[in-house]
């Protein structure tokens, strides 16, 4: 309860440095982001609280929490000053700086290193922006976990968010040289369950995988092994590193095999290709940053073709 009910917020700018501390996670990374002093950054911080009349932060040596309270704000006022930001940017179409921290939710499935090959590149044209990625196997709430983009493989299911078509991934079998001269090669879809095949670690787990030969027609087999991870990236690292068969993009095997470092399994199969899709809340597509980060993940994805 308010301890003094005719207290207001007085401006944007304490709204902008709650938002920034809980972006970053301490109040003085906050302020090197916001060009203010850790001092400043606090008292605006205070100044909110006062107003709402509400704990927004659980504070310690090192570093700061939300409150449950805290949790709610921030999903409603990093969306309200996303689009005073897009807005703004509308009317100052010339200032090329891009600043301010994206947010991005990555499907375990497809985090590879294209992703990072294609924000650093971002970063590095940008050094004043920020960009925050989590590798997911499930379903995500942008509103709720303040995500400016979240990637989902296949259709995405019924949102009031807006949903744009980034590419199709296409995805092939490959090992190391090194596993197939020592476990075999296969020649068969059947014969991968007498493999070590590199799996997703999901729930469920997975426990099959459904290849389609040259003619379309699929084959499932029932896979098993001795390694999972919850990222392709991680995954990718697995195969070269001769820990067994598994998933890659088709792109990377061609180049990764020209090179000696995998070599494709089962030439004649594929898996289906998945349309890769970024959800956004309305709006936020027009902010600059969140464009460019855009831009650079659609250029991951074709990377995955």
């Amino acid at each position: 309860m308010r301890d003094n009910p005719s207290m207001s917020i007085d401006s944007l700018d304490e709204l902008r440095a709650f938002v920034g501390v809980a972006d970053a996670g301490s109040f003085t990374a906050a302020a090197r982001r916001l060009g203010l002093t850790t001092n400043a950054v606090s008292q605006r911080v205070q100044r909110l609280e006062a107003a709402l009349g509400v704990r927004l932060f659980v504070r310690t040596t090192r570093s700061v929490a939300l409150t449950d309270e805290a949790t709610v704000l921030h999903g409603r006022v990093s969306r309200v000053l996303a689009d005073l930001e897009a807005a703004e940017a509308e009317l100052h179409p010339k200032d090329e700086a891009l600043r301010g921290t994206v947010r991005i939710a990555l499907p375990g499935q497809i985090a590879t290193g294209a992703f990072l090959g294609r924000l650093r590149e971002v970063l590095e044209a940008h050094p004043a922006l920020n960009v925050q990625t989590r590798v997911v196997n499930g379903p995500v709430s942008l509103a709720a976990e303040g995500l400016d983009i979240a990637l989902v493989v296949g259709q995405p299911p019924e949102t009031s968010f807006v949903g744009r078509l980034l590419g199709r991934a296409n995805w092939v079998l490959a090992a190391s040289p090194a596993y197939l001269d020592l476990h075999g090669r296969p020649r068969t879809p059947r014969d991968l369950s007498d493999h070590r095949c590199l799996r997703l670690l999901a729930s469920p787990p997975q426990r099959e995988w459904t290849l389609v030969d040259r003619r379309g027609r699929e084959t499932v087999v029932r896979v098993d092994g001795n390694f999972e991870a919850d990222d392709s990236r991680t995954l990718g690292d697995a195969a070269y590193a001769g820990l067994g068969i598994g998933i890659r993009p088709a792109r990377e095997c061609r180049k990764a095999a020209k090179a000696g470092l995998l070599e494709r399994v089962l030439p004649g199969h594929r898996f289906q290709p998945l349309d890769v899709y970024a959800l956004l809340p309305q709006g936020r597509g027009r902010i600059p940053r969140v464009a460019a980060c855009l831009d650079a993940l659609r250029a991951a994805v074709g990377e995955l073709s």
